[in-house]
């Protein structure tokens, strides 16, 4: 678990740090890098990658949104938590699918629950699915999963690039998938709620132009999961 911390002031990045391993939820394995320039993080982030990144908005040089937009550009996962002074940056920072964002001065409890969540999501875009197909087995992050078909036992699991064919129930991966983020939409279909685009009537339509069928009678029980799903990352 590799965390980067950039600010420009010494004494926010000490002070966050502390904050960071007070935390009871922090992986024993966590480390932690500090920045004290956007430029610095960018060309670490690209040699090795980051999972968390702790960033400030307003620094001299790159601002913590142009690092922000910079990292999005070919980062789509990794966990970005803005620190800011100034509430009128929150709704930009959104915009950069930010995960969250800490208002200064900087409190234990309010980084503690924000580390806790952002450890929730990195776990959910890291579970991995295995299954087999025919003679080979395969593996896959729950975050490249669109959705999982089923008919007769016989399981499509459709990636952005390519789709898997195997033998299951469909029970079994909802079971497994529900936690995250998945909802069963039709007897026959699961879908991740991170890549749907719209609901319709009769079918969702995902962030991949793809109609995935369902059920008329599931429609409102899927409108009041996905809304709750939404939730969370509106502003």
């Amino acid at each position: 678990m590799r965390i980067a911390i950039c600010d420009d002031e010494s004494e926010v990045r000490a002070r966050l740090r502390q904050a960071i391993f007070a935390s009871k939820s922090l992986p024993p394995d966590a480390d932690s890098i500090e920045f004290s320039n956007g430029a610095e993080l960018l060309k670490s982030h690209t040699d090795r990658p980051f999972e968390i990144i702790f960033l400030d908005i307003q620094m001299e040089g790159m601002s913590g949104l142009e690092v922000g937009h910079e990292i999005r550009n070919t980062d789509k996962n990794v966990i970005i938590i803005f620190i800011t002074g100034y509430q009128k940056y929150v709704f930009e920072s959104f915009k950069i699918e930010a995960f969250d964002y800490i208002m200064k001065p900087i409190e234990d409890a309010t980084v503690a629950d924000v580390l806790r969540r952002a450890l929730k999501k990195h776990k959910e875009q890291h579970y991995i699915v295995q299954f087999k197909c025919e003679d080979s087995y395969h593996t896959l992050h729950v975050s490249e999963i669109i959705y999982i078909e089923c008919h007769t036992r016989r399981v499509k699991i459709a990636t952005e690039n390519e789709s898997f064919y195997c033998f299951g129930k469909l029970n079994e991966y909802e079971k497994r998938l529900t936690p995250y983020g998945f909802l069963r939409c039709h007897q026959n279909n699961l879908v991740n709620m991170s890549y749907i685009k719209s609901i319709e009537k009769t079918c969702i339509v995902t962030a991949t132009n793809e109609n995935v069928d369902m059920s008329v009678r599931k429609r409102q029980d899927c409108l009041k999961a996905f809304n709750t799903f939404l939730a969370k990352y509106r502003v």
